[in-house]
């Protein structure tokens, strides 16, 4: 028998780390070769990666909710054969001599609550008596939000995982009238809390203005960076304008109901697709990437259109290959299969390669004009506020129509403020004319 270590792969796209969304084994178990591993969650994608190869998991050294680099061993596996191998490893990795214990969810602070160890490998939950409720309580985030929602304080619940963190069934088992600490050990975890009267007094107040502390996830860590890199290195400016979309609402209103008969959603978000592909192929520059390393400026001979999706994991940008070449029909289809695979976290990083320029909908949830920040390596977004009935001059006349607000920020490094506005313009026309949208597509 021998030991093989697993390293968390390379994935491409830039990606240097990744955090452990979920394991699908425990140590222990038997694995063949392909057998799912492990999902991994980074501000791309969430990949699931299947077992490298057959044999008995051994060690699992990085926790769900913990970061792992790119070359990190992520876990040990005991497999048929001489010698020991670390994958990636032009020769044998040391045996290591002691056995690591599986690590711990994620959490704000990890109290200082001693625990035996079983046979090696398994770690026995320390007892509610053992347990400092002053201190944080172990727990996922998305068992916190869990709790949250089924109106139920976490402090309050013994933890029963693998490390004294709870779980979804403790919150399940309290709820049905299980899972209560004895008020005893309440009245042993104040009393140690309770010293002196200027201890006390401290306490009162805190009590008074309480706050929780959340440990950011691995998407919402990789998308503040990603944002930070985006405003820093590149010059935002932002145009904006309204456009009457009178026809463009009533066409939609027209065929909805044969895209409803065929199995499509027709929003209006396909409409905005197809005139953007238009506007990427008449100005090449917003379907670009800077190349600072070589001063140079590239041009995608390709049309991507990325779409910014809101999920419960964090925003994800999927895109839709080959835009230009699509129908509304197909554009519109594979809009909803995008959102569909983001909101299930079943996005892979392929979903989200090659981005030529995005799209953010605000106008969905009731915004207006706002200053979307660029996707950093594109040079533009786009960004849809609502569509409003207002009262606007057509030809000399007063008249409510229904007008959309548009948002575009831009590179200023290589892309001029009229070389925007034309490009707004145009947008604007082939979206108040759909009609002619669908001519010029």
């Amino acid at each position: 028998m021998g030991a093989y270590q697993f390293k968390l792969p390379d994935i491409g796209e830039g990606i240097s780390e990744g955090t452990v969304a979920q394991w699908y084994v425990k140590v222990g178990d038997v694995l063949k070769e392909d057998d799912d591993l492990l999902e991994i969650e980074n501000d791309k994608s969430v990949e699931e990666i299947p077992s490298p190869v057959a044999g008995t998991v051994k060690n699992i050294l990085v926790g769900e909710g913990e970061t792992a680099e790119v070359g990190q061993v992520l876990v040990e596996f005991e497999v048929e054969g001489a010698g020991n191998v670390t994958e990636g490893a032009e020769t044998a990795a040391p045996q290591t001599s002691v056995e690591q214990t599986p690590a711990s969810p994620a959490i704000e602070k990890v109290p200082t609550t001693e625990t035996s160890v079983v046979d090696k490998t398994e770690t026995v939950p320390p007892k509610m008596s053992e347990v400092d409720r002053s201190l944080p309580v172990l727990a996922m985030p998305a068992v916190r939000v869990y709790a949250r929602e089924k109106g139920v304080d976490i402090k309050n619940l013994s933890g029963t995982g693998s490390h004294g963190h709870v779980t979804k069934e403790d919150v399940d088992a309290f709820l049905q009238g299980g899972n209560k600490p004895e008020a005893a050990e309440t009245k042993e975890a104040e009393s140690v809390t309770a010293i002196s009267s200027a201890s006390k007094d401290s306490q009162i107040s805190s009590q008074e203005w309480p706050e929780t502390r959340e440990k950011m996830s691995g998407i919402r860590k990789a998308t503040a960076k990603a944002m930070v890199n985006s405003v820093s290195e590149i010059p935002h400016v932002t145009v904006f304008d309204d456009v009457v979309v009178d026809k463009l609402w009533d066409h939609r209103k027209q065929y909805k109901t044969m895209a409803a008969e065929r199995e499509v959603r027709l929003t209006f978000l396909p409409y905005v697709v197809k005139a953007l592909s238009i506007v990427m192929k008449e100005f090449p520059i917003f379907n670009s990437y800077v190349d600072m390393e070589n001063q140079e400026v590239v041009y995608r001979d390709y049309i991507n259109v990325g779409i910014a999706t809101d999920t419960d994991r964090g925003l994800f940008v999927p895109n839709i290959k080959n835009a230009d070449q699509k129908s509304l029909f197909g554009l519109a289809k594979q809009i909803t299969e995008n959102t569909e695979k983001a909101k299930d976290g079943k996005l892979t990083s392929n979903d989200m390669k090659h981005t030529g320029m995005s799209i953010t909908n605000i106008g969905s949830i009731g915004g207006g004009l706002f200053t979307p920040i660029i996707n950093w390596p594109e040079v533009a977004i786009l960004g849809l506020g609502k569509i409003t009935k207002e009262a606007v001059v057509v030809e000399d006349e007063i008249k409510v129509a229904y007008v959309l607000k548009l948002s575009l920020s831009f590179d200023h490094r290589i892309i001029d403020g009229a070389t925007a506005q034309k490009a707004l313009n145009r947008l604007g026309e082939l979206l108040s004319e759909p009609e002619l949208l669908l001519m010029e597509g």
